[in-house]
């Protein structure tokens, strides 16, 4: 599913991730050196420079993580927990 502005959950851990996605693709839409920037300080090495793309409750052959971040080299799961 793609990245609304609208929520489109209930559920308190998808909205979570639903916002935290818009958030992330809004940064990457406004600057990509900056969310670049971002995910290299965070998670990768220098000379990451991906075209990323932003999708929510992907569903695959095992099962439909909450949201992933997928460029042609990699592809990051992101499965939200909330905790009381």
């Amino acid at each position: 599913m793609k990245i609304h502005y609208f929520q489109r959950y209930h559920t308190q851990e998808n909205v979570a991730t639903a916002n935290t996605m818009l958030l992330l693709s809004r940064l990457y839409a406004y600057s990509h050196e900056k969310f670049f920037r971002f995910l290299k300080s965070e998670f990768f090495a220098d000379g990451f420079e991906p075209e990323l793309v932003f999708k929510l409750q992907e569903k695959n052959e095992d099962s439909i993580p909450d949201a992933t971040l997928t460029q042609e080299s990699f592809k990051l799961v992101i499965e939200t927990k909330m905790s009381d």
